[in-house]
């Protein structure tokens, strides 16, 4: 996606429906994320603002703090060159790591940092954390589906595709897109699959 410290540039197109995956407990917290994500760098600042006045009240909240990571990953992203946007980084995925810690069984935690992380640029080193997170959360839901509503599922095993086929392993990529289209859950999200099996 780009070159050291430049980091997300393309999260909008990245993150294909990640808001989907657990959206914020708060209405407006969510709109100023999925603005975020499409680049509104103003937004970004604000929901950073808000999740932080969420956690002041609700510390245990790690639905918010996962949220809270992941946004500071977007704030690297429009940050300019130099060691604010590495450390902003940083503090996002320590953020998100310190979430899914403080609610390891909790699918929608984990789904959201495992698709946060997966779009980090390659250079960072987290694409094999990515897959591995990914792949840990596929074997969780496929024992108890409950853990995800269906679309969650289906953005799962979309981001667990491309993970695999990153990773080499494109048959794995195609079973995970198989089975993700199947579920028929979001139109969206199973036009994406599509797209994404069609890929060569």
């Amino acid at each position: 996606m780009i070159r050291l410290l430049l980091v997300l540039s393309c999260s909008a197109l990245a993150w294909p429906g990640l808001l989907r995956a657990a959206p914020p407990n708060e209405p407006e917290v969510a709109r100023l994320y999925a603005r975020g994500l499409a680049g509104d760098e103003q937004a970004v600042i604000d929901c950073i603002a808000a999740i932080e006045e969420t956690l002041a009240t609700k510390p245990n909240d790690q639905l918010a703090r996962v949220y809270l990571g992941s946004a500071y990953t977007l704030r690297s992203r429009d940050l300019g060159f130099g060691k604010a946007k590495l450390d902003t980084l940083r503090k996002g995925i320590a953020l998100m790591d310190a979430a899914v810690t403080g609610a390891p069984n909790d699918a929608n935690v984990q789904l959201t940092r495992a698709v946060t992380t997966q779009a980090l640029p390659g250079f960072l080193g987290r694409r094999k954390i990515a897959l591995t997170q990914l792949n840990n959360l596929v074997a969780l839901v496929e024992k108890d589906p409950a853990k995800l509503k269906p679309d969650d599922r289906q953005l799962l095993y979309l981001n667990a595709g491309e993970a695999a086929k990153a990773a080499g392993e494109k048959e794995r990529a195609l079973e995970l897109w198989r089975r993700g289209a199947a579920l028929q859950a979001d139109p969206k999200l199973t036009q994406e699959i599509e797209a994404a099996r069609a890929r060569p």
